[in-house]
């Protein structure tokens, strides 16, 4: 059998390099015998997973994504007959013999089309449809992702699968020694509510610096941002600039992973209050190293944290605020809070995403 990766996003930032990375290490330490093509749009790419005897790894250079797409990608999958061909981020080959698996991460480009750059909104309403037709299947993270993309899409749900993302085992609840590194690595503050995103309308960075302003006279906690300026960033910075003078955020821009449970440690909660998730990644990374969460209703992150985090109304910054200060002030929904995510987080692993997605592939290839 053998199965091709459109590795295109390899190495960006964000959540879908995450998904990307952690998938291929956990199916490759599973499945040893299935004959892996992992396709590059670089040569200097090539290498990284020159230890695995069953991956080769392959350089298909073209001048635009569109071309590598729909020209590169198809004369490799026909030239070595490739079975099944997999990309990770938003696209398939329209014309190709091999079977196709469309990866749709959810629906927030449909979901909240404004948060996005005009030129994405053209391309994912008439790209996406026309890929979900050309599919054999198309793979989402959640249940809700299903419904909602089958709607925006015009696609049955039978078209659909969905299989939850993990949580890499390096978020877990860390020893005092390693937490006093980070904290002095960082200059972190004593006390803190931690924000992890892109600093874009989509993440609601600018709602989430309103409401820490509307309480921060009456906390003792800073706002500490992990995260990069994205597309739109410009009016999510507006009143955020002006507590980074006043000292009462801390933005760190965008860290390593493996310094990213000693925050989830020391943070007093994770604030993430997006507009809509598809999966929602920082929830159970906090969650598991014993951080409360304080998500949002919209979206899908309810389906992951269920009872485990409380979920607030995004587009109110007065529920927003009134969620951190619960968190904040009532010792017994914190203790509850923690010990909830730490159950609910143990249903989620790579491990098991990886051995789910396997048997996607199978079901396409029988």
């Amino acid at each position: 059998m053998k199965i091709a990766f459109m590795l295109r996003n390899l190495q960006e930032k964000g959540g879908i390099n995450v998904y990307t990375t952690n998938l291929i290490e956990n199916i490759l330490k599973i499945d040893k015998n299935t004959e892996y093509f992992f396709l590059y749009p670089k040569r200097n790419f090539i290498g990284m997973y020159s230890q695995y005897p069953n991956v080769q790894e392959i350089a298909l250079e073209m001048p635009s994504k569109f071309l590598w797409d729909q020209v590169a990608v198809p004369l490799f999958l026909r030239r070595e007959k490739i079975d099944l061909v997999y990309n990770p981020k938003l696209s398939i080959p329209l014309f190709t013999k091999s079977k196709t698996l469309l990866m749709i991460h959810g629906a927030e480009q449909f979901a909240v089309k404004d948060a996005f750059e005009w030129h994405d909104r053209i391309y994912v309403s008439i790209a996406m449809p026309l890929y979900g037709r050309f599919s054999n299947k198309i793979l989402t993270t959640t249940q809700m992702g299903i419904n909602d993309l089958s709607g925006y899409l015009g696609i049955d749900k039978h078209k659909f699968v969905f299989v939850h993302e993990g949580v890499n085992k390096r978020f877990q609840v860390l020893e005092k020694e390693r937490l006093l590194t980070a904290k002095n690595k960082y200059n972190l503050p004593e006390k803190y509510i931690l924000f992890i995103g892109g600093l874009t309308p989509l993440k609601n960075f600018g709602r989430v610096a309103k409401a820490f302003d509307s309480i921060s006279k009456t906390v003792q906690h800073k706002l500490v941002v992990v995260g990069f300026k994205r597309f739109k960033f410009e009016k999510e910075m507006i009143l955020a600039e002006k507590l980074i003078n006043e000292d009462k955020i801390k933005v760190l821009g965008f860290l390593p992973d493996e310094d990213l449970p000693a925050l989830y440690n020391l943070a007093d909660m994770l604030i993430f209050p997006s507009l809509y998730e598809g999966f929602g990644l920082p929830v159970l990374e906090a969650m598991a190293c014993g951080c409360p969460v304080v998500t949002s209703k919209e979206g899908c992150t309810g389906e992951i944290t269920q009872d485990a985090a409380i979920l607030v109304d995004p587009y109110n910054e007065r529920e927003i605020a009134e969620g951190m200060i619960k968190v904040i002030t009532d010792h017994n929904l914190r203790t509850t809070l923690i010990k909830k995510g730490k159950n609910r987080v143990r249903q989620f692993s790579w491990e098991k995403c990886a051995a789910e997605t396997l048997g996607v592939f199978k079901s396409i290839l029988n």
